[in-house]
């Protein structure tokens, strides 16, 4: 006599043969995904970098190489990762402070999969990534340099941008400008409508102030309501130029949330190197003093 209290064993059930051929075709082109080597940087200012690379290229501190690592103590030229056809391979360009594989300092050398390199206080990684991989670090990237609310750069990474734009400049002998920007109107937003009406202004500024800046330079949310942008190649005329830009895309914008019209303004102060400061922090306090000249001024415009 069956014992009742034994549970019931269903048979397993079988997938349909063309079903388990489809999984097993997805399953093996899974693993065709090609594998590709790549640059990751894991600390130093461009923390989060992934590079994935398909030819030679040339790393340093000068904005015009493949890949740019901005710390101080990265040579302008630093080092080069050669394809050689059969392998990767590191080449030293005469470093002032050397490049090391694995803590041993090096002049070149073959490059295999996991290779910690250093190159002043920068820190980096060779891999073979798949496009999972490459994914995952491109989310990584994005994750440590852009504040998710405005689209902007966060300030440590646009600070360092700043800071090469300078060096570039003084090398060139071109300008940069920069401009401050605070939003008008942003504390009344909150206290009558609530914060996130506030952080919906500040988001929708944020991108506005992008669409104008990213084809022109830089731009980061370095406070709550506070913006800067870095405009290589624009003297103080220009740099004045493009914050009126900026002020009549704020001016002009519908802000409109839950069926309520916000109408925030925003005072915009702008300096320029080498005219305004000879380095990047006094030219930003020059950016900052003009920025609050406006405030005084009325809100709601450009000075300098």
């Amino acid at each position: 006599m069956a014992d009742s209290r034994r549970p019931s064993v269903r048979p397993l059930k079988t997938l349909p043969l063309d079903r388990e051929s489809d999984l097993r075709e997805r399953l093996i082109d899974s693993f065709k995904t090609p594998f590709r080597p790549a640059l990751v940087v894991l600390i130093g200012n461009e923390i989060g970098l992934s590079r994935r690379l398909d030819r030679t290229i040339t790393i340093g501190r000068d904005p015009s190489l493949e890949v740019v690592l901005t710390d101080a103590g990265v040579s302008w030229t630093h080092a080069r990762i050669e394809d050689r056809g059969d392998c990767w391979a590191l080449v030293d360009l005469q470093s002032t402070n050397g490049t090391f594989v694995n803590g041993a300092r090096v002049q070149e050398c073959v490059l295999r999969p996991g290779d910690r390199i250093v190159m002043g206080p920068v820190v980096a990684r060779f891999e073979v990534q798949d496009e999972v991989q490459q994914q995952h670090n491109d989310f990584v990237e994005r994750l440590i340099n852009i504040d998710e609310l405005s689209g902007l750069l966060v300030r440590r990474k646009f600070d360092a941008e700043l800071s090469l734009m300078v060096v570039a400049a003084a090398t060139t002998g071109t300008a940069v400008g920069l401009l401050v920007m605070d939003l008008d109107g942003i504390k009344a937003i909150n206290d009558t409508h609530g914060h996130l009406f506030g952080a919906y202004v500040i988001g929708e500024a944020g991108h506005l102030i992008g669409e104008v800046v990213n084809n022109r330079g830089q731009g980061t949310r370095f406070g709550g309501d506070e913006f800067c942008a870095a405009l290589p190649g624009c003297d103080l005329q220009a740099t004045v130029e493009v914050g009126n830009v900026i002020l009549r895309a704020v001016n002009e914008h519908r802000f409109v949330r839950e069926g309520i019209v916000l109408s925030p303004g925003i005072s915009i102060g702008a300096a320029a190197y080498p005219v305004s400061a000879g380095d990047p922090v006094s030219l930003f306090q020059r950016a900052d003093e003009a920025m609050y000249r406006a405030k005084r001024g009325g809100k709601n415009r450009v000075s300098v």
